[in-house]
């Protein structure tokens, strides 16, 4: 509508109103009693108000704006319900809302077939995104079928089987938009436990989706993946909690046929089976740039063993995570590559040398145990290795190491782990944390005598940071009474910048505060003084800064309390 040109132009909003009224009233009370006229007036009337209120309605100033940039307005709100509400303001922004297809594009097909029908009229020709439900109604298919070309992403919920075979053939399989594909296969047991059986098809799923990118899949078995080919992939991600055939044969394969590949995020809740016929395989990833495997209830170290199958050349971060259950920790068990296989992952996940290393170990909240080791090189490349140990439902008398040492123990591991890295030698930055419960001093002179041996492999470092870890496994000989008796050998290694942070206010730590400056002042004996000694704790001893500052060229010397006023 004009806004400058409406029925009763040249008469005052009041005045045409008034005229209305009077005409109105006129042919109300002339006998005899015209209904049709009344209705037919009164039908005027109330189209002369809209008329003037969407007139008006016209000049307000968020409506003044190009229809073009008014209908970006809804694609900022968080739900489809808000953009109904969005087309429901007023005329102006109904009819305008109405007319941008992409704002309806988003298809939830369990909500029935009056409402996908009216999104497809008012999607016209742009790309859908269609979500299913396991429960949703499937008169909807017919429906979306003639539109299959247009979908530009497809999720799938299903408990059957079929109905991803359904989807797939679709427009004879033909999806040119489809860019994204999300499926979860969720399993159903019959009544005598088995669950529910997978049809198969002598033909790939969504065959000629030559232009998919992303694909996630969520499901039970992991010989699922065979159905799938997508040369053109670039991020895959997948999560199975398999109790069926889990064969890594048929995550390689999978891998092998998608060259494209950029990202790879791979959960797997149960033991992976490796077989003879892996021995000889290496898949070669090219253009991967982000790798995860993560492997639960995985006791074998086969997390490890399946990235030794896997080479991502070009990757800027992997991460290798195995979890396991508390009852499952014993003293000998693997947690970290061996050398073989830590060799064989260090030389097709990283190309460059090994300048950082960090190992934190940590409780969480719901005591369980998690703790990381990363390894950066020179180009920012960095590898993380993962153990992370589920204390649900764990019964101190019936573990073989008690909670308190279960921290401890992999410190140990990520210890011997990490003086079994060859290029160790190239290392210039080296950072430990380690917040978990505190075990017995004869595990702590253990663990002490490893650091040890650790600092006798390491070069000169430019940086050494402590966090959160018991400070006497560090400084303990420079302490007036001893903890752990250790030995006159034990000697840090040549460090540019000491950093030490303790999060908590712990007083045992308050002694060691002390023994800092004794080992700067054996450090300069030794013609391998600190240039740095940077210290974070909450308590500080008075004046001990100047004396610290007597052996260092600079102190960094800071009072800080945590952040909650225990730990951070």
């Amino acid at each position: 509508m004009d806004a400058h040109n409406y029925p009763g132009r040249g008469l005052s909003i009041s005045q045409l109103l008034f005229a209305l009224n009077e005409e109105l009233k006129r042919v109300a009370y002339s006998p005899p009693f015209p209904l049709e006229a009344v209705s037919q007036l009164d039908h005027d009337a109330s189209a002369a108000l809209a008329t003037i209120r969407e007139w008006k309605n016209s000049f307000a100033r968020v409506n003044l704006i190009p229809s073009d940039i008014l209908s970006l307005i809804p694609t900022h709100l968080p739900s489809q319900k808000d953009r109904f509400h969005a087309a429901s303001v007023c005329r102006h922004w109904r009819g305008v809302l109405l007319k941008h297809g992409a704002l309806w594009s988003q298809l939830f097909l369990r909500k029935g077939e009056d409402y996908v029908s009216t999104l497809l009229e008012r999607a016209k020709g742009s790309a859908l995104d269609v979500f299913t439900h396991r429960d949703g109604p499937i008169g909807t298919l017919p429906l979306i079928s003639p539109r299959a070309q247009q979908i530009g992403y497809l999720g799938l919920s299903v408990h059957r089987w079929q109905d991803v075979v359904t989807f797939s053939e679709l427009n004879f399989g033909s999806f040119p938009l489809l860019r994204a594909l999300e499926i979860t296969y969720s399993v159903i047991f019959d009544s005598n436990g088995r669950p529910n059986t997978v049809t198969s098809s002598p033909r790939p799923f969504f065959r000629d989706s030559v232009n998919l990118e992303r694909f996630v899949f969520r499901s039970w078995e992991l010989a699922l993946l065979s159905h799938f080919s997508f040369p053109n992939l670039t991020t895959f991600k997948l999560s199975a909690d398999s109790i069926g055939d889990c064969s890594a044969s048929h995550l390689l394969n999978f891998l092998k046929a998608s060259p494209m590949l950029k990202t790879v995020e791979i959960e797997i809740s149960k033991l992976v089976k490796l077989g003879r016929a892996l021995d000889e395989t290496v898949v070669v990833l090219p253009n991967v740039e982000t790798f995860s495997l993560h492997v639960a209830e995985d006791s074998a170290i086969q997390v490890y063993s399946v990235a030794a199958h896997i080479s991502c050349p070009s990757a800027k971060n992997t991460s290798l995570t195995r979890k396991i259950h508390a009852d499952e920790m014993g003293v000998g068990l693997g947690m970290f590559p061996t050398p073989v296989s830590w060799n064989t992952i260090v030389h097709q996940y990283m190309s460059s040398p090994i300048e950082e290393v960090t190992l934190k170990v940590k409780d969480t909240e719901d005591k369980d145990v998690e703790s990381c080791l990363t390894f950066r090189s020179s180009d920012a490349t960095a590898l993380r290795l993962g153990f992370n140990i589920d204390t649900t439902d764990a019964f101190e008398e019936d573990l073989i190491i008690p909670l308190a040492g279960m921290g401890w123990e992999i410190f140990s591991k990520a210890l011997e782990t990490t003086k079994d890295h060859p290029l160790l030698s190239h290392v210039k930055r080296f950072h430990i944390e380690y917040r978990a419960a505190i075990s017995d001093t004869y595990r702590m002179v253990l663990i002490a005598e490893e650091i040890q041996e650790l600092f006798n492999s390491l070069g000169p470092l430019d940086e050494f940071t402590i966090r959160g870890c018991d400070l006497h496994l560090f400084l303990d000989r420079f302490l007036d009474d001893p903890v752990l008796g250790l030995h006159e050998r034990f000697v840090f290694p040549h460090t540019n910048e000491l950093t030490i942070l303790q999060p908590s206010m712990e007083d045992d730590d308050m002694e060691c505060m002390d023994a800092i400056t004794k080992l700067a002042k054996l450090q300069h004996a030794l013609g391998k003084p600190f240039k740095l000694v940077t210290i974070r704790y909450w308590r500080l001893p008075a004046g001990m800064a100047e004396e610290l500052g007597r052996w260092v060229d600079a102190v960094d010397y800071r009072s800080e309390l945590p952040k909650d006023g225990y730990r951070d």
